[in-house]
């Protein structure tokens, strides 16, 4: 763990009981410790209860009240088990960060997403500034003011889904017109991919301190709680472009990102991803690999070569995992550079017997 973050007072949450236990695990695994058994997210259904359903856009409508009394009542309904977090995360999709630059946004609660209208390919590149009173910034804002305050001794705040650096520009520009500024404009994409990245800490540090994480930690939608800052950082739109393009105009943002935060996560999407792995693992201030193989490919069992070779650079990994997958790899990887989560558990009964069996087999 980073020697400079202070150690917090023990959580106590009505939605997590044990949430001082997950604290202390989580201590361990950014020290590349463990305490009884890998960590893990375990999140399911309390028995015999059926929670409401939600969507990740928690606040389509822009009714705040609405939106957190919507997540208190399904987390009532759910068990946080292993180191899951009850936590709320201000979030208008994965392309909110190009709406803070003045992107249209269309929201689809209904698929947990969003999109961007690409600004006109034609014209010349806009500077891109985070007005204060962007709408996005500030209904996100609003939310998560909100939400630290009703959520008091009840649930915590995640940070927001951060598809910054490059990923901005591919909702600003779209994807394939972005492939062609790479190779026509190569200067305007670090200028802009410098504008992007100056504004990175100031929202970081800005929805830390209003939703309350300098007293209660932070998370994110990895479900990795932390005593100090972390995040998912990753770079999607990677999956199109050679290494050499990589390394000139993604890996200097990645390394400003992970140099504002304590805890740092790459979100690793698909094997396309594959071809850029040695870079990631040579970033000092990268702590974990996400690992997820994709729509089509096989799951994580088929990938325990490559997880190895992560740990044996000295990185931690997270595994997406069904209950039985777990069962099956669990032996294969260092428990103190793994964090499973469990994607498939039924019910808070099945979710206990699976974290009694990783005690008894580490």
């Amino acid at each position: 763990m980073n020697p400079l973050v202070p150690p917090l007072a023990p959580l106590e949450l009505v939605f997590k009981p044990d949430a001082a236990e997950a604290q202390r695990r989580m201590r361990a695994y950014w020290q590349g410790e463990i305490v009884d058994r890998a960590c893990a997210s375990v999140r399911a259904p309390k028995d015999g209860r059926r929670p409401p359903p939600r969507s990740l856009i928690v606040a389509e409508d822009f009714d705040f009240p609405a939106a957190v009394e919507k997540y208190e009542a399904w987390a009532a309904e759910m068990f946080f088990g292993g180191e899951a977090m009850p936590a709320l995360m201000p979030n208008y999709g994965p392309d909110q960060w190009a709406g803070f630059f003045g992107a249209r946004l269309t929201l689809a609660p209904e698929k947990d997403t969003s999109w961007a209208e690409p600004l006109d390919a034609r014209e010349d590149w806009p500077d891109l500034r985070l007005d204060p009173a962007n709408p996005w910034w500030n209904a996100i804002l609003a939310l998560a003011e909100l939400a630290a305050e009703r959520g008091r001794g009840k649930f915590i705040l995640s940070a927001i889904d951060t598809h910054s650096n490059l990923d901005c520009l591919s909702a600003l520009r779209g994807p394939g017109q972005l492939c062609l500024d790479l190779i026509d404009r190569p200067d305007k994409v670090l200028h802009a991919l410098e504008q992007i990245q100056s504004h990175y800490e100031a929202v970081y540090e800005t929805l830390f301190r209003v939703g309350r994480m300098d007293q209660h930690g932070s998370t994110s939608w990895l479900d990795m709680w932390s005593e100090g800052r972390t995040q998912a950082v990753q770079c999607d739109f990677c999956y199109m472009i050679s290494q050499e393009h990589f390394r000139r105009f993604a890996l200097p943002s990645l390394e400003h990102e992970m140099a504002c935060l304590d805890h740092a996560v790459y979100h690793m999407d698909g094997p396309g991803q594959l071809r850029h792995l040695d870079d990631l693992l040579a970033l000092p201030r990268l702590h974990t690999i996400q690992w997820v193989p994709g729509a089509g490919q096989p799951t994580a069992p088929a990938w325990l070569e490559m997880l190895k070779k992560i740990q044996r650079a000295g990185k931690s990994v997270q595994v997406l995992v069904s209950v039985e997958e777990v069962k099956q790899i669990y032996a294969e990887l260092a428990p103190e550079k793994t964090f499973y989560w469990v994607l498939d558990c039924p019910n808070e009964s099945e979710a206990r017997r699976l974290l009694e069996w990783m005690v008894r087999n580490t």
